[in-house]
């Protein structure tokens, strides 16, 4: 755990391709979760994750709330 209580390591670097791998399953199960209709919190949580990927990514926020 690092200082500021966040369970994933500073010292982790994912290559671009590995990012964006990342970044499609984040929204393919953000689709699949939206879609069950199910766990609204879980569908906040992983669109502010997949809100600050495409932001540090410079990319767009597509169709995300």
């Amino acid at each position: 755990m690092n200082d500021n209580g966040d369970p994933v390591p500073l010292e982790l670097i994912l290559s671009l391709d590995e990012t964006f791998r990342v970044l499609e399953a984040l929204e393919d199960s953000l689709s699949t979760i939206e879609n069950a209709g199910f766990a609204p919190g879980l569908i906040d949580e992983r669109a502010t994750v997949i809100r600050f990927l495409h932001g540090r990514l410079g990319l767009d926020e597509g169709d995300l709330r």
